[in-house]
């Protein structure tokens, strides 16, 4: 995995783009509908899929990086943040492949520079908590079953 060169949105974008972008405490945000999108890398195809009433947080991480980072950001930034914790699940993708797809996307779609990217992606990668099934107690197990994401590696894409 070495660039991401494209997306297709299939249904969603409207409810990434409707969300306030003003951030107070934990920053969740649940999704009214749908979102279901295909980001095309050079080895591969994935397939992102949310069920209405998805929680996603925006950009992990606290508030006092919304300078280096935003929350929310563009619509296609929303989609690179909603794509990693859709990721996050580990239903698709290890640990460290999901960290670079996000990487890889910040860079070659939303147009961060490679050292910005590659910032962000060590960030997300100090601490592995996050990645799998969410345990009991943990905000996010409420979103079992509304995420399904599936990598198609490129030799069977084609």
């Amino acid at each position: 995995m070495i660039a991401c060169y494209d997306m297709r949105i299939n249904r969603g974008a409207e409810y990434l783009y409707g969300i306030n972008g003003t951030r107070k405490g934990d920053s969740r945000y649940m999704l009214d509908g749908v979102v279901d999108y295909h980001v095309f890398f050079d080895d591969g195809v994935l397939h992102v899929r949310t069920e209405p009433s998805f929680v996603f947080d925006g950009r992990s991480g606290p508030r006092l990086i919304d300078w280096y980072a935003p929350n929310l950001g563009s619509l296609n930034e929303r989609f690179g943040w909603h794509m990693h914790d859709a990721l996050g699940y580990g239903q698709s993708l290890d640990f460290w492949h999901t960290n670079r797809a996000l990487r890889l996307y910040l860079r070659d779609m939303c147009l961060y520079r490679p050292s910005k990217a590659w910032v962000i992606e060590r960030a997300v990668s100090i601490d592995r908590k996050w990645y799998g099934e969410p345990k009991e107690g943990d905000w996010c197990r409420m979103n079992l079953g509304k995420v399904t994401t599936e990598w198609t590696p490129r030799s069977k894409a084609a």
